[in-house]
């Protein structure tokens, strides 16, 4: 323990550190005022809580200098970075003063583009609005809100829509509030894992110790974790838990990404402060998201610090998210650079900081299919109408799904943001655009009328046997289906989703594939299906890096992800981008 904690805690450390079976127990527990009966994991729990809330302190304190007094130079200053440029209705929403987001006026229509196409703050206030007018929305306005919320697949704000969800009637809020019990069981579940980790009882840090889409589940709903947890993760981030290695670390780093619990703040502003390149980039993506006074001043004194171009680059990114448009000359610069990791960050920046005289620039790397994917998020972000020829120029050359779904949804992003704006795309334009990228189906093979039906009757069996635990003859049943209809992919989904209920990835993806040869859109557009493929890609992926084939599993996630997921859940989704960037960066 530092020197910088008084004599009293750093005794408790030590005993912490030697273990309450090492020496005499009794000066500790009158230290922490419990009883000679107390249990020793009652004790253990007291000296953990009790570090934990001196590191941050510690790492509060550590954030910066106050914020400078208002009309003083440096805040005039300050001010004049964070005065939007934009006098349209989307640069004025913060008319409600520095750090308030008005919308409780806006009508529902305005807010859910808001939704669609707002930044994040926007976003969030715009879902908080919706969510308190839903007792007062007519029929058809609730039915108007249900539409929109299916079609907002966005990691960033997959909590925020949650909620929403869960007012809401019918199946979509049964099903929403369905998830919440599953989640609250699993976070009791974690509770008692960390609980038993922290006593002793068990050597295995318990979220490292999940699987991938269930740690991403967990902490994308970071916000609503108890504290016990949150420290829990704290400890774990600034490597007080003793286990785990450095690997371990970055893997839950990236995973809070999204989580925009302010409860994290002091630990990542010590990150920033302390940690290697990789390590302060992650902590600056997660501190982007966190709405809260703490985290501008952290991120200045790292921006003004940092020499390192892409940590540099990504510290301006998350400075923009927080209305501080300081490094947007460095961003753009660097853009020229032939570094394709320079240039990646550059665009990531852009999401917050670039303007629509960025979108000429950002269009023309549409063109390196290393950038392409990147650019096209950064379009969507900065919404701008002269986008759309270069996105249709990009979707008529491209046969990858996953390429066609981002601009799918950079399209729909840029025209309600011309929409809020007052203004409005050529319509004319967009219908001859769109059916000239009509694709062309391929031929497939013809089947007489008697092999549908037997192939129907074949595969109508297969499911009853299945139904009543007779996979091996009902598998066989749905192959002779497939073979009597080769045309027709839902056999072959039957038999996925058979192997994957009984965890047996690797023939379950075999079937998969061989569905998605016939027919891959039905399996894209189907939310059941795509969810089942995704996770099962993940799961074998998982298990053929655990044998030590990262080369196998790496293919495995390129192969997935060319797919179009959107229907995907977000946590399986951000899990297999999120996994795939490991393997690369460890390639």
């Amino acid at each position: 323990m530092s020197s910088r904690f008084e004599p009293k805690v750093q005794r408790l450390a030590a005993a912490l550190e030697a273990g309450l079976g090492a020496g005499e127990a009794a000066p500790v527990r009158d230290e922490l005022g419990l009883s000679d009966e107390a249990e020793d994991r009652v004790v253990a729990r007291s000296l953990v809580q009790i570090l934990a809330a001196c590191h941050l302190a510690e790492a509060g304190r550590a954030e910066g200098p106050p914020m400078p007094p208002p009309g003083s130079a440096e805040e005039t200053n300050e001010e004049s970075q964070l005065v939007p440029a934009d006098s349209s209705l989307l640069g004025r929403i913060e008319t409600g003063g520095r750090d308030t987001i008005v919308v409780d006026e806006l009508d529902l229509t305005t807010l859910l583009g808001l939704v669609r196409a707002g930044t994040l703050r926007q976003r969030r206030a715009a879902l908080r609005s919706v969510g308190e007018r839903l007792d007062s929305l007519s029929r058809e306005q609730a039915r108007l809100v249900v539409q929109t919320l299916e079609t907002i697949r966005d990691v960033e704000i997959d909590e925020d829509v949650a909620r929403v969800r869960e007012k809401l009637g019918g199946p979509v809020g049964r099903k929403a509030r369905a998830e919440r019990e599953r989640w609250r069981r699993a976070v009791t579940e974690l509770e008692e894992a960390i609980d038993t980790f922290w006593t002793g009882e068990q050597t295995v840090e318990p979220i490292s110790d999940l699987p991938g889409d269930e740690r991403a589940l967990l902490l994308l709903r970071a916000r609503e974790l108890p504290d016990c947890v949150v420290y829990h993760v704290t400890a774990v981030l600034e490597g007080d838990d003793g286990v785990s290695s450095r690997e371990d670390r970055r893997a839950l780093l990236e995973s809070i990404r999204y989580a925009g619990d302010a409860r994290l703040v002091p630990s990542l502003i010590a990150l920033l402060h302390s940690g290697s390149s990789a390590i302060v980039q992650e902590a600056a993506r997660a501190l982007r998201r966190i709405d809260d006074p703490r985290v501008r001043p952290g991120l200045r004194q790292a921006y003004d610090r940092n020499v390192v171009e892409v940590t540099r680059t990504v510290l301006a990114g998350a400075l923009g998210g927080h209305g501080d448009k300081r490094g947007l000359d460095y961003v753009r610069e660097l853009l020229d650079r032939e570094d394709v990791e320079v240039r990646s960050a550059a665009l990531e920046a852009l999401e917050t900081l670039g303007g629509p005289e960025d979108t000429e620039r950002v269009a023309a790397l549409l063109e390196d299919r290393r950038l392409a994917a990147q650019a096209v998020t950064t379009l969507a972000r900065i919404g701008d109408g002269r986008a759309l020829p270069a996105l249709r120029a990009l979707e008529r050359r491209t046969k990858v799904s996953a390429m066609l779904g981002a601009i799918d949804e950079a399209r729909a992003a840029i025209l309600t943001r011309l929409e809020l704006r007052g203004e409005e795309a050529d319509a004319s334009v967009e219908e001859e655009e769109a059916g000239a990228i009509q694709k062309v189906e391929e031929k497939r093979p013809v089947t007489s009328f008697g092999a549908k039906v037997r192939a129907l009757r074949y595969f109508l069996m297969g499911q009853l046997w299945i139904a009543f635990g007779g996979a091996r003859p009902g598998i066989a049943r749905l192959e002779r289906a497939a073979q009597l209809r080769p045309e027709w992919a839902r056999p072959w989904v039957a038999i996925a989703m058979t192997y994957a209920r009984r965890r047996l990835h690797a023939k379950a993806l075999a079937a998969f594939r061989r569905a998605i040869e016939i027919d891959r859109r039905m399996i894209e557009r189907n939310p059941i299906f795509v969810r089942a493929l995704a996770q099962c890609f993940l799961r074998r992926a998982e298990q053929v890096e655990r044998e030590g084939r990262r080369d196998v599993a790496r293919g495995l996630l390129g192969e997935v992800l060319d797919l179009d997921l959107r229907r995907a859940p977000s946590a399986v989704r951000f899990e297999l981008q999120r996994r795939r960037k490991a393997l690369q960066r460890a390639a």
